[in-house]
């Protein structure tokens, strides 16, 4: 026998035999990776699939981090020169300012949102720090939020403190009669700002939570900050993508770390 040849036939079979399974090998995983594309869609397409429509979402990856904030006390001063109102809680260390106008404001039918801007300016302490929010008709009440690097503070408005906010009463003849008034300061970034989810990545969280049901529309999405837990004191906001589904469910997703937080808030 020929041991030269033999081998030879061996290393060659041998070689056969390695680059057959070699190719199954591949086969296999390019199976595979196809097979996980179709399994997996778009976020995009698992909505429109579910019947679940949305608005143009904000462009581009927002930056943001954690921020500190104290509550406003308000002083003595400050609540002397307040023009033409009297402060209805005259107490120490007034943190939850409310006052009264001694002429109520008549709001016109056009341009409403013109006047009140106007008159949370020139009347209210640091009232160009505040945006308007919403309105509520059951309540007769006007919202305004406090800005941060003009995003908005959103609030929990079935939480018992208030925190950043703005409430503005009116009478039965649609004219601005009182207010009620907290305010932050010292407000600081806790660390560094890094980018954020996109609007799209805080929709998905919702959508995994079952918080997006099909046929839902979502009305309205914004950036800014939100705390869940508001003190009277010191606090920690997170950055915070807002999302109200039709136009009465209100989330929170902690826009660093994608945690859906659900809000009991509700308007008419």
């Amino acid at each position: 026998m020929d041991w030269s040849k033999t081998k030879t036939i061996f290393i060659l079979a041998f070689l056969v035999l390695n680059t057959f399974l070699a190719i199954q090998y591949f086969n296999i995983v390019i199976t595979n990776s196809r097979y996980d594309v179709i399994k997996e869609p778009l976020i995009e397409e698992q909505l429109a699939a579910e019947g679940i429509t949305y608005k143009k979402l904000p462009e581009g990856n927002e930056t943001g981090a954690y921020i500190t904030a104290e509550s406003k006390v308000f002083t003595e001063e400050e609540l002397k020169s307040l023009p033409a109102q009297d402060v209805l809680n005259l107490e120490d260390k007034i943190t939850s300012l409310r006052a009264e106008f001694e002429k109520p404001f008549t709001l016109p039918e056009t341009n409403t949102q013109s006047k009140l801007n106007q008159i949370v300016r020139e009347n209210i302490l640091s009232g160009d720090q505040y945006a308007f929010w919403k309105t509520d008709n059951v309540k007769n009440t006007i919202i305004y939020i406090q800005t941060y690097n003009d995003r908005l503070v959103f609030q929990d408005l079935s939480a018992d403190q208030k925190i950043g906010m703005l409430t503005l009463f009116l009478n039965d003849k649609n004219q601005l009669v009182s207010y009620e008034q907290t305010l932050l300061e010292n407000i600081q970034d806790l660390e560094g700002k890094q980018d954020t989810l996109p609007a799209i990545k805080a929709l998905e969280a919702l959508y995994n939570k079952n918080d997006l049901k099909p046929n839902s529309t979502v009305t309205e999405v914004q950036f800014g900050y939100y705390t869940p837990f508001p003190l009277s004191g010191e606090q920690i906001l997170a950055p915070t993508w807002h999302i109200v589904v039709n136009d009465s469910e209100d989330y929170y997703v902690n826009a660093l770390e994608g945690q859906v937080i659900r809000s009991n808030e509700k308007l008419e």
